[in-house]
């Protein structure tokens, strides 16, 4: 311990010298957590006012006055629909729903006769989603009304045609539907952990070798494993440096929050915050070692920032392996890293449980993992075809 002490002090001392670096670092680690629920909150923000501007955009209004009427009761302002605007609604410039009465829309409506609306919209743009929806659940509005109208005339009661009421209860808290809003926290978290001290990762490693210096450090009497131990140590340091600081930039940017709305569904707490860190901090150990053991392959840090980079791929894809499972928070996700702290960190968000075991199986997995890869990079760092390769 002692010597992986020593080693520890030396490459700290080495990774500080390099103030751009490790500034810059720690600067984007402050600067994610605002930056993220900012681009939310714009999002949410932007979504809320144009729902709550309630405009329906109609062509040729004048073809359907008993429509335009029942719209401006309901409170909604109706706006002409501009030239060319399917065009429009492909790019999003135009993030609403058209409603395109025919020519004869009065007359079949005296005549009792059912007349076709067009409700013409492009819902793959999200932000035009809500808004498009509330313009058709008014034209459904009016659906309704005319049909009971109808129904009054000829004597007969409307609850005729709607045997059934239908009473939505949704079990999800707002915690729980805010956790779909703010699934980009944990990912952003893991990413955080990857990437987080990965040119340290690099450079005590590839970067020594690049620069000549780890045939003299290996020629010292101690042991590969000290040595191995205390550069981690250096890697492990920052990764949990920037860990923190990401999510102390979460918790600031999280007061920082103006829409209503966003406040009540981001309840991003204390307690979701350590829960962060307690699944985090064995990750990033993980991270670091498996970040080391992949540089040591490499002859050159270009080379070396290769093999890191499929780690990094690795992690980003696993974010997106829950969203295909038909099982949620299935037992041997907990078995898998990556994908057992970004399910155990959805759960925190949406207010589950969180057991001790939630945390102690993924951490374990971590640790044994890590404990893996650093003993594997000690016995690679004997190896003369490792040490003294060339590029």
């Amino acid at each position: 311990m002692t010597t992986s002490w020593t080693i520890f002090r030396k490459e700290l001392a080495d990774a500080v010298r390099d103030r751009r670096t490790w500034m810059i670092a720690l600067f984007i680690s402050l600067l994610s957590g605002p930056a993220v629920f900012l681009l939310v909150s714009n999002f949410v923000s932007g979504v809320e006012e144009k729902v709550a501007k309630r405009e329906v955009v109609i062509e040729h209004a004048e073809y359907a006055p008993t429509l335009v009427n029942f719209l401006q009761r309901a409170g909604a302002t109706i706006v002409p629909a501009p030239q060319g605007y399917r065009d429009q609604l492909r790019s999003g410039t135009l993030g609403n729903a058209v409603l395109v009465p025919p020519v004869d829309f009065e007359q079949k409506l005296e005549r009792g006769e059912q007349v076709a609306v067009e409700a013409i919209f492009d819902d793959s743009h999200d932000k035009a989603q809500a808004v498009v929806r509330a313009s058709i659940r008014l034209l459904a509005g009016f659906n309704r009304e005319l049909g009971t109208q109808r129904l009054f005339a000829r004597g007969v009661s409307p609850l005729v045609l709607a045997p059934l009421e239908v009473r939505e209860v949704s079990l999800a808290p707002s915690q729980a539907r805010g956790a779909q809003l703010l699934f980009i926290v944990p990912w952003a978290a893991l990413m955080v952990a990857v990437f987080g001290a990965l040119s340290v990762a690099i450079d005590v490693t590839a970067g020594e070798r690049e620069r000549g210096s780890l045939e003299p450090l290996l020629a010292n009497p101690l042991s590969t494993g000290a040595q191995v131990l205390g550069k981690w140590g250096v890697v492990m340091a920052y990764s949990v440096v920037i860990v923190v600081l990401t999510m102390a930039g979460f918790m600031v940017s999280m007061r920082l929050v103006t829409s209503e709305t966003l406040s009540a569904l981001m309840q991003l707490q204390w307690r979701e915050v350590a829960i962060f860190v307690a699944l985090l901090l064995p990750f990033a150990a993980l991270m670091a070692a498996i970040n080391m053991l992949a540089a040591t392959f490499g002859r050159t840090y270009k080379e070396a920032q290769t093999y890191v980079s499929y780690i990094a791929m690795g992690v980003q894809f696993s974010a997106v392996v829950p969203v295909f499972l038909t099982v949620r928070d299935a037992p041997w996700q907990w078995f898998v890293p990556a994908i057992a702290q970004l399910t155990v960190l959805m759960r925190a968000l949406r207010g589950d449980p969180v057991g001790t075991s939630d945390l102690v199986i993924p951490g374990a997995v971590c640790a044994a993992a890590a404990v893996i890869c650093l003993a594997l990079q000690a016995r690679l760092l004997k190896r003369e075809t490792i040490v003294f390769a060339r590029s």
